[in-house]
């Protein structure tokens, strides 16, 4: 059976939005370096930029590690309590981190809509800013929904 295109991309969205910004970050970058240094003309827009690219290659690739389970975690001190207790602590450190990032995601969404209220847009390029802050919504969304089926597969 053929895979659907369209699935594929919103299966993956995480990871290509986390991969094209730190791309196009780490472009944008060399290519001000050169344009600071060399042509000695810098690119004025280029902090805007570097800021959205920066944030979204930050939380989608925490998103894409979410879901690959690449995140770090240090369990010598769990390791060292009975499987009961083990068991009670996985839960509760689940509940918490699920608990964070809806809070996170709630707070976002709340500050998009009120740049959206005001019309805030950066200062050179006008690039509206509550795409930053939706950005980081929609990871923080997609880093709840990999938590919740990652824990349910186990």
């Amino acid at each position: 059976m053929k895979s659907n295109p369209f699935f594929c991309v919103c299966k993956n969205i995480d990871l290509i939005v986390s991969g094209v910004s730190a791309a196009v970050l780490v472009l944008l970058t060399a290519a001000g370096v050169f344009m600071r240094y060399v042509v000695n003309s810098p690119f004025t827009w280029l902090e805007e930029v570097q800021m959205i690219l920066f944030v979204w290659s930050a939380f989608f690739g925490a998103s894409v590690a979410f879901r690959c389970g690449g995140h770090i975690a240090i369990e010598i001190l769990a390791d060292m309590l009975p499987r009961a207790v083990q068991a009670v602590l996985e839960r509760v450190v689940f509940a918490l981190v699920v608990l964070a990032l809806v809070y996170m995601m709630y707070l976002q969404t709340e500050r998009g809509f009120a740049l959206i209220r005001t019309g805030r847009s950066t200062s050179i390029l006008n690039i509206p800013q509550y795409l930053t802050y939706f950005g980081v919504s929609l990871a923080c969304f997609l880093m709840t929904v990999h938590l919740i089926i990652g824990r349910f597969k186990k």
